[in-house]
């Protein structure tokens, strides 16, 4: 089955991840974090109830596309996409390993500047661990014979809090980014 706008969102689903702390941010080096931990999406959603919550899927942590081009402008535009797609917490997840998930999400976060006082959504960045939920929903990406194993396909997904309905979807089909970045997310009809 694959996942698509209108559907329910799956539950069931757990990621793992290490929060990251804008208030330590820039003093934090990057070469360690701690432990990580359960992000179960049914309670996710549960709490972010009135709101919407943002997930963006890349296929890899520090791979040219993600990191240069695809996540650099949705943290760039998140306070606008809080206000205008009342979204209150954004997942930013890939198969990486919860450690690596971490260390580029604290890389990026501070190449943009990112501070505890700007009015933005939470932001996790998270592991989809051996992309279960990617593959179990249609959304997964096979890159064996590049040698990178099963990995989250590049998509984009708003959940509508009120009633766990998949709002936005947007999932790439060639390489490149169009409908799971800023500008897909941002010119969503919700």
């Amino acid at each position: 089955m694959v996942l698509a706008q209108g559907d329910k969102f799956p539950s069931g689903f757990e990621f793992k991840y290490v929060p990251i702390e804008l208030e330590t941010l820039n003093q934090d080096d990057g070469l360690a974090c701690g432990r990580p931990l359960p992000l179960n999406l049914d309670s996710l959603i549960e709490k972010n109830k009135g709101h919407n919550v943002l997930f963006v899927a890349v296929p890899g942590a520090f791979t040219p596309t993600c990191t240069e081009n695809h996540i650099p402008p949705i943290l760039e535009h998140l306070k606008e996409l809080k206000a205008k797609k009342n979204i209150s917490t954004a997942v930013f997840l890939s198969a990486n390993d919860p450690f690596v998930i971490n260390a580029w999400g604290k890389l990026l976060l501070k190449q943009q500047k990112v501070s505890p006082s700007d009015d933005l959504p939470k932001i996790i960045f998270a592991s989809d661990p051996n992309a279960s939920f990617s593959q179990k929903n249609g959304l997964s990406l096979d890159l064996t014979d590049a040698g990178l194993g099963v990995r989250t396909n590049r998509y984009a997904l708003i959940v509508n809090g009120d009633n766990n309905t998949v709002a936005y979807f947007g999932i790439e089909s060639q390489p490149g980014v169009t409908v799971s970045g800023y500008d897909g997310i941002s010119s969503a009809k919700l």
